[in-house]
């Protein structure tokens, strides 16, 4: 018994150098890829597949797909050997964090990922994945959204259904009012996690100060209460309060709204518009497009590409990430681009004329975007505020 269990043992250690050296192996491959061109990765792609090599990728969101079938057009020699597998955004961690180094067949090379603070925490510093970005795109994307390297963002908007006209949002103080109970539909914070990263980063000093200002522009008056530590505070407690939690996602948001009453507010992922049949679409306002919104007029969030540890294509998952970033990657047929909602972090792509949108650069001031360092940090202490009033 005691020379079996030293076997084990000895099996286990083995396993875990060998494990390690594959992690700095990859680590080491993403290091060059950096800084070669796409021609030099597309040849480095090519002697991976032909060793067998095929690139898994999860992602969080479908446009993603496209993205690949794209790829592989652009890079014929690789076709077939990129395979999409979608995941849900509650269980990418969970899934993530079990399958990266256990041999699993089909577990996942690289992923396309939200949540930047959970991605720290469950992969990145636990060493299961690494950042990758490009040298090539560091002047066209802002220095922090490069590690961990962002590919897109998506933004989630107050949209209305204006059967009985518009409803005046001007202020995001007058939805915490009496009249909007129960006519607010947003998904619950406590199972979407960008929902409840939203709300913290309300919390944020330049958020707290910005609210506070809508406070007094609203009210005429400056903000005071012994109930609630500052303003952005007592807004997510009232805002809760007036939430109607009906659906539970944001195609059944859009939806539900756009079929229901008029005057029913959402605040839901601007892209599932598309979802909505053509026959109610006309029912629907974007907030933001009618009036200019003090405060903001919904929040933004980053999808981050993370490579794993015991990937056997750093190099085409290098490439890939390249590509997405890339005007041919993130503009291709029926990928992000072609769609509202979705935005590259590279400022040298614009959104197509004919899309009723704009670009990442009208949005970025009128949104609460994402800070992954703030929600790290905060996360459990403004968690537990927000969960205890979620339906209440």
């Amino acid at each position: 018994m005691k020379k079996r269990i030293a076997a084990m043992l000895l099996a286990a250690m083995a396993l875990s150098i060998g494990a390690a050296a594959q992690a700095a192996d990859v680590k080491g491959a993403l290091a060059a890829a950096q800084s070669m061109s796409m021609e030099e990765l597309y040849a480095k792609a090519k002697e991976e597949v032909k060793a067998g090599a095929v690139l898994n990728f999860y992602s969080t969101t479908s446009f993603a797909e496209k993205a690949a079938a794209n790829f592989m057009k652009d890079y014929p020699e690789l076709a077939g050997k990129v395979v999409y597998a979608e995941i849900d955004d509650g269980e990418t961690y969970t899934i993530l964090s079990h399958t990266i180094g256990s041999g699993v067949s089909g577990s996942a090379d690289m992923a396309l990922v939200q949540n930047g603070a959970d991605l720290k925490t469950n992969l990145l510093d636990e060493g299961l994945s690494f950042s990758y970005f490009p040298d090539a795109l560091k002047a066209a994307v802002p220095a922090e959204y490069q590690n961990p390297g962002v590919v897109t963002f998506i933004n989630s908007l107050f949209i209305y259904n204006n059967k009985t006209g518009s409803i005046g949002l001007k202020n995001v103080w007058q939805l915490v009012e009496p009249e909007w109970k129960g006519k607010i539909f947003f998904k619950d914070p406590t199972n979407e996690t960008v929902n409840i990263n939203f709300l913290i980063m309300l919390t944020s000093p330049a958020w707290v100060e910005r609210m506070t200002k809508a406070y007094k522009d609203f009210y005429g008056k400056d903000w005071a209460s012994k109930d609630f530590e500052n303003a952005s505070y007592e807004w997510i407690s009232r805002f809760l309060g007036n939430v109607n939690y009906t659906y539970t996602s944001a195609s059944k948001i859009a939806k539900g709204i756009s079929s229901g009453a008029g005057g029913n507010l959402g605040l839901f992922v601007f892209s599932k518009l598309r979802k909505v049949d053509k026959a109610d679409r006309g029912n629907m306002t974007v907030v933001q497009f009618e009036n200019e919104v003090n405060g903001f007029s919904g929040f933004m969030y980053s999808v981050y590409a993370t490579v794993c540890k015991d990937t056997d294509c750093p190099y085409t998952c290098a490439l890939f990430t390249n590509y997405l970033l890339s005007k041919e990657g993130f503009a291709g047929p029926k990928s992000w681009n072609s769609s509202q909602g979705y935005y590259s972090p590279n400022t040298t792509i614009e959104k197509p004329e004919g899309i009723e949108d704009k670009a990442y650069a009208y949005w970025a001031p009128r949104l609460v975007i994402e800070d992954l360092n703030y929600i790290y940090d905060n996360y459990a202490k403004v968690y537990e505020f927000i969960a205890v009033r979620v339906g209440k």
